[in-house]
């Protein structure tokens, strides 16, 4: 089908997240795993941030004047993240997606590489970004859940200041492998992230103990530690974050602890992308 793709306005909003909230319920359902915008609200809070914010870029892909369709660029960071992308359930299937995903990629060609995060259930969306080039690169599962230890000792656990963003932009470099420093000053401003220390030495931190956020640990070790000094304050608050399942030990931990594996998921890629090192947790998008 013929469709025209624009950059979005806010006065897209309303209709992008209506969009975005039913897509991603319908192939949730479908498959009965819980969806990532579980309200009209939820979906409606996070499209305006996506929309109105100059670090990310926006389209929308619009039939005959309608807008259908909407797909989010992550602009952060030397390595841009794609997502989410949404077309209305009644124009799937036409070669929209395909059209979002390559105006996307346009857009991002000069980044040294391009990520998303992609549920593995959806067979549709797997082939269409495979297709296009990208590469399952990191499988994990989407963690919830209250932990039952308390903090460790031996840790300084502690909100980051912003006084403490190079040496967590080292840690990142140095572990994740690519420069995600405009992300945690981003955190600073919008979220609530933490670091984690031993002996005077920062060994983890996170952007927020959410799904929206990465997180970088030394060793699992002090990822544990980082987790439960970060929620020790609020022990009844429900944490959501993405575990690579190649961190077997942990991820055993975690299920010990009583939280959930919820559902499947992978980073896929484009261009530059090197194997974390020490314990690394993805965003929303990479």
């Amino acid at each position: 089908m013929n469709v025209v793709i624009r950059r979005a306005q806010p006065s897209d909003i309303d209709v992008c997240a209506a969009i975005t909230y039913e897509a991603f319920k319908d192939i949730s359902d479908r498959h009965q795993f819980p969806t990532d915008f579980p309200t009209l609200d939820f979906a409606t809070e996070i499209t305006g941030l996506l929309i109105e914010s100059p670090v990310f870029f926006g389209i929308v892909a619009e039939s005959e004047g309608a807008v259908v369709g909407c797909g989010f660029m992550d602009e952060r960071s030397p390595i841009r993240g794609i997502g989410p992308v949404s077309v209305d359930r009644t124009f799937q299937g036409r070669g929209t997606g395909r059209e979002i995903m390559k105006a996307l990629l346009e857009r991002g060609q000069d980044a040294v590489g391009i990520r998303l995060v992609q549920e593995s259930f959806n067979m549709a969306s797997l082939s269409l970004y495979a297709s296009l080039g990208f590469e399952v690169k990191e499988p994990f599962v989407l963690m919830e859940g209250k932990f039952r230890s308390q903090p460790h000792y031996g840790f300084e656990v502690r909100p980051m200041a912003s006084e403490d963003v190079g040496e967590c932009a080292a840690l990142c470099k140095k572990l994740y492998r690519c420069d995600r420093t405009s992300d945690i000053e981003y955190a600073l401003n919008f979220f609530s992230p933490w670091v984690a220390c031993k002996q005077g030495r920062i060994v983890a931190y996170t952007c927020a103990v959410s799904a929206l956020s990465h997180s970088v640990a030394e060793t699992e070790a002090d990822m544990q530690a980082l987790l439960l000094g970060a929620v020790a304050s609020n022990s009844e608050a429900q944490v959501s974050f993405h575990l690579p399942v190649r961190y077997a030990s942990l991820f055993r931990w975690c299920l010990q602890e009583g939280l959930r594996a919820l559902k499947p998921m992978a980073v896929m890629a484009v261009g530059e992308y090197q194997q974390p090192h020490g314990c690394c947790f993805p965003s929303f998008v990479y």
